[in-house]
């Protein structure tokens, strides 16, 4: 089954005109540099036209890559509904469609093999500039449609999401606890300092960091997969970088995923530190099939707690809590009696 049938076989069965729906929650609007997630996905009302909008589905495709599908219900010249299907795909706060209509099919049809009645109008271009609203233009050869723009809010969600507009929002639901460290060293001569960069996830939420030490005074950029993510600051010596999703105060928001990416810390003339091709792990600790860093043969040189970037602490290499890899990790802590009742006891156990 191509694309095409696909989204066609996807389509909602659920009709809005004339049915009252309660509107999803406010959540505030997204820091700046915010991208399209799946928690994007809902029902998003033309709110300046009369029981028209757009179903969003952000999907991830068999090969793992992440699209967007969209169905826009409004009405033809005989003021019949109709439906109009997209195929999009994700750039930064945007989805660049392909307009697609379907026509001379009949009520309950026999599936037919190939896409014959699927004919593209166009395009469709929706921007959000928060979780909550966004502008749609489109642009098409259709007598009728032709092209335009319209405002659009979002009326339904997902159960149990909440969109923040950060690279967390696409994380797997089976998420545990996670940390991953990673040196950056010299890249030419006449430079003496030294980095580490740190990743950390746990459900719904991720970090990434940089600190620099021993750099001379001034502006760098941080670049990851040969991408500019911003500048910092070193004073004295030290500099640092932090992102957070959701979004944090004093963190850029993290809108990519720093695992699988290469690193440098860059000035005005070129690279100063780099991990010379070292990348994070990309498939760590997703449901079991990727375990955990705190191996006891793990000689990276970094343990969680280490480098003052607020690990779990105590749980160094080698350690006695270090963890095999199909092991686990269990702590106990005793409960102190404080003398106000004499017989109670208790104990804490993770």
């Amino acid at each position: 089954m191509n694309n095409l049938k696909l989204i066609f076989s996807m389509l909602l069965t659920t009709c809005l005109f004339g049915t009252t729906v309660v509107q999803a929650h406010g959540q505030g609007t997204p820091p700046e540099g915010m991208i399209v997630t799946r928690h994007f996905t809902g029902i998003w009302d033309q709110v300046d036209h009369e029981a028209q909008g757009i179903a969003l589905q952000v999907i991830e495709q068999l090969d793992d890559s992440r699209r967007a599908v969209a169905y826009w219900y409004t009405y033809d010249s005989d003021r019949e509904a109709v439906w109009y299907t997209a195929i999009g795909d994700l750039i930064d706060n945007r989805i660049e469609f392909q307009l697609y209509e379907s026509t001379d099919v009949g009520f309950l049809q026999e599936a037919v093999p190939g896409n014959d009645s699927v004919h593209s109008i166009g395009t469709m271009t929706i921007v959000f500039d928060s979780c909550q609203s966004g502008e749609v233009t489109y642009e098409t050869d259709h007598p009728e449609v032709g092209s335009g723009s319209f405002h659009i809010e979002r009326l339904l969600e997902v159960m149990n999401t909440h969109c923040t507009g950060g690279i967390s929002d696409d994380m797997h639901a089976d998420t545990m606890f996670g940390e991953q460290y990673m040196a950056l060293s010299p890249a030419r001569e006449g430079i003496n300092g030294s980095g580490h960069a740190r990743y950390q996830d746990y459900p719904d939420h991720m970090e990434f960091e940089i600190e620099t030490n021993g750099l001379p005074d001034g502006t760098y950029h941080l670049y990851m997969g040969m991408q500019d993510r911003g500048e910092f600051s070193v004073e004295n010596g030290y500099g640092a970088m932090r992102f957070s999703s959701p979004a944090e105060d004093g963190r850029h928001l993290l809108n990519f995923d720093p695992r699988g990416m290469g690193i440098e810390i860059r000035d005005e003339t070129g690279v100063v530190l780099s991990s010379f091709g070292e990348m994070m792990d990309e498939d760590d600790h997703h449901g079991g099939d990727g375990g955990h860093h705190y191996a006891c043969d793990d000689d990276s040189g970094h343990g969680p707690g280490t480098g003052g970037m607020g690990g779990m602490g105590g749980m160094g290499h080698d350690g006695p809590d270090c963890v095999d890899d199909g092991g686990y990790l269990e702590i106990e802590v005793d409960l102190e009696n404080t003398g106000i009742l004499a017989d109670a006891e208790g104990e804490a156990e993770w």
